[in-house]
């Protein structure tokens, strides 16, 4: 095991955060950001990533408050909303080591190919282990974060706060990566790009660079600053001010474009109207004036400040639309057909399997839903297709009693929208979410929404409360 200069910071700031749970949670945030780094090597060959120290030590400090008898107002709450996500870690890891012998044989993309272009046959190896490892981590996480969440006094939108400001690290180190490709500026790759487990490779696109920034490859920081950009309109929309959510809206819809990611350009392209129709038919007036005032403020920020850039620099015209034919003929590329080949051979293995799937880790397809379905059968993507509209609609009851300007809101509201920011780039490219961020999301907006629904009923019961008179009795009064 050895220690990296990312990690020799990383691991003294942790420490020193370790009795204060909400910071574990905001480094942990910020630091998912940092994907092609490692805190440690350990083995020659898996790098820890960053997020995992502040992550595992807050697990740490939810698993001796648990010791010492602390138990959560919200637990029947977290428990009842997680149920399908419980059920479908429970489901996955069983048949990781049940479905790899069954159906053993079976070809079979594993998680890391080293011979391209041949399928292997099925067998139970270490792409299990670290999938089964990381699924067990995050859902752990979610669930001591949700319950942690429900207690009170939790500045809620500090946790939304270092969400945002993640964006805007993603966005600086971006562009100063952008930057030192065309210019031959430093960029500390050395200390970015430690984890053994990527191989980092400079791609271009005629003579514009494609920017990755502090992520493996650039198709993930779009798919990132997909969901900032989601959770910025969101903000704006509901007249939410936290972290300045119009600025960063325009630098991370930038950073998107700067990646030259398909997933997330297509993210943006199709979300994002769809965004402004839900905000048009669920908000009223109100909602359709907010919606197109940050439309006019982002039109006009984006003619302001790149209209004189392509006036002076006509070849940067020239640029975009080498982009955007890039990225339109996308579907014409060899890359495009060898992944919609891997989702084609995990949907005809699924059907071999019959429905069941061939184990958590084992096959790795190119997009979500038909990562899901060959890794764990249709009873895993019915776990998670109940869960997705059992946390729909739990959100929606505890927003229907928050007042607009509840720091509960805007927190439910902006993570709301993170998570589906984040969940369209992958379900069109996109195996599996290993973010320790998506899921700290999932526990912030469960946690935020137990709380409120706590105190909801607590306030009710206290309203069913009155006095009698000069016996200073206290009865109560049905509902």
């Amino acid at each position: 095991m050895q220690m990296t200069i990312f990690g020799l910071i990383l691991l003294p700031i942790c420490l020193f955060l370790a009795g204060q749970p909400v910071r574990l949670l905001q480094l942990a945030l910020i630091t998912q950001v940092f994907e092609a780094a490692a805190a440690m090597v350990i083995g020659g060959s898996f790098g820890l990533q960053p997020s995992l120290v502040p992550g595992l030590l807050f697990l740490g400090y939810i698993g001796l408050q648990y010791a010492l008898g602390m138990r959560y107002p919200g637990e029947r709450l977290v428990f009842q909303t997680l149920l399908p996500l419980l059920a479908f870690a429970g489901w996955a890891i069983g048949s990781a080591f049940v479905l790899t012998d069954v159906f053993a044989g079976t070809p079979v993309w594993p998680q890391r190919n080293e011979f391209v272009g041949i399928m292997m046959p099925l067998q139970f190896g270490m792409g299990n282990v670290t999938q089964g490892l990381y699924l067990i981590l995050n859902i752990a996480v979610t669930v001591g974060a949700a319950l942690f969440l429900t207690r009170i006094n939790i500045p809620y939108r500090s946790l939304l706060a270092a969400y945002l400001a993640s964006g805007y690290l993603v966005v600086f180190l971006g562009f100063w990566q952008f930057a030192s490709r065309l210019t031959g500026l430093w960029w500390p790759k050395e200390f970015l790009n430690t984890n053994p487990g990527w191989t980092i490779v400079e791609q271009s696109i005629g003579p514009i660079p494609r920017v990755q920034g502090p992520f493996s490859e650039p198709s993930s920081m779009g798919s990132y600053l997909a969901g900032v950009t989601f959770c910025c309109l969101w903000l704006c929309i509901r007249s939410h001010q936290v972290m300045r959510p119009r600025l960063l809206l325009c630098l991370a819809s930038a950073g998107v474009l700067m990646s030259t990611s398909t997933s997330g350009i297509l993210a943006l392209v199709v979300g994002l109207p769809l965004m402004f129709a839900y905000a048009m038919v669920t908000g009223g007036g109100a909602g359709i004036q907010r919606a197109l005032r940050t439309i006019l403020a982002v039109v006009v920020a984006g003619v302001v400040v790149l209209g004189p850039l392509f006036l002076l620099r006509p070849e940067f015209g020239d640029a975009v639309s080498m982009i955007t034919e890039a990225t339109l003929e996308k579907r014409e590329s060899s890359s495009y057909e060898e992944r919609t080949q891997a989702d084609l051979d995990a949907l005809e293995a699924t059907m071999t399997t019959f429905g069941l799937g061939v184990g958590w880790g084992s096959f790795r397809s190119s997009s979500l839903i038909a990562g899901l379905l060959v890794n764990s059968g249709v009873i895993g993507l019915l776990l998670i297709i109940w869960f997705v509209i059992r946390l729909s609609r739990f959100k929606i009851r505890a927003q229907a009693r928050t007042a607009a300007t509840d720091p509960a809101r805007a927190t439910m509201d902006g993570f709301a929208a993170a998570l589906g920011g984040g969940l369209i780039p992958a379900l069109m490219a996109g195996p599996t979410i290993n973010s320790l961020a998506f899921f700290i999301q999932i526990a912030c907006l469960v946690g935020t929404a137990s709380r409120v629904l706590i105190g909801d009923q607590r306030a009710s019961s206290r309203t069913n409360l009155r006095w009698l008179g000069p016996g200073d009795k206290l009865q109560s009064r049905a509902a």
